[in-house]
């Protein structure tokens, strides 16, 4: 059986970097939330092999529970003890343990370091709103991961951190 793919989207990283959505924000949090997940809702129907999970900075008790869905995406919203970047870390190390395929979007340093260290793919705050469908698959990996960082020097930076934290 493949490997399960997941889509993690590190959420107000994203709102904040896309232009289009970060727009939304004139309408408060909640409005922002409700566009991304109505374009990841949009992206996950062209992928439907992939599961999308957004998570949010924040805490729960205020945004109506800690996992929900909105527009059909499951959200999860970060407990007060650990913020959103902390929570994608965690997913990432929870399904590659169960040698899931991980996919995460965020232009964060600790978000996009973090989940290198674990293998994981790494995809800027714009690959969501690509309409179209990658040529080589839903988590395709970039040459380049659009910070002009190509792969040999992610390949070192990535056994660095895998070092420091103690997974090789």
């Amino acid at each position: 059986m493949p490997p399960q793919k997941n889509l993690l989207i590190d959420g107000y990283n994203v709102i904040n970097r896309v232009p289009e959505l970060r727009l939304s924000l004139d309408g408060g949090l909640e409005n922002a939330r409700l566009k991304l997940a109505l374009r990841v809702s949009a992206w996950s129907r062209d992928h439907p092999a992939t599961e999308c999970i957004i998570i949010f900075d924040g805490d729960y008790q205020y945004a109506g529970g800690r996992d929900q869905r909105i527009a059909g995406i499951r959200c999860i919203f970060s407990k007060t003890s650990h913020g959103g970047d902390d929570e994608i870390i965690r997913l990432v190390r929870e399904l590659r343990a169960k040698n899931s395929e991980v996919a995460v979007v965020s232009d964060d340093n600790k978000v996009c370091n973090n989940c290198h260290a674990h293998s994981a793919s790494v995809q800027p705050s714009k690959y969501i709103m690509a309409e179209k469908k990658p040529h080589s698959g839903a988590l395709a990996r970039n040459p380049k991961d659009g910070k002009g960082i190509d792969r040999k020097a992610r390949t070192e930076i990535d056994n660095e951190l895998r070092k420091k934290f103690g997974l090789e």
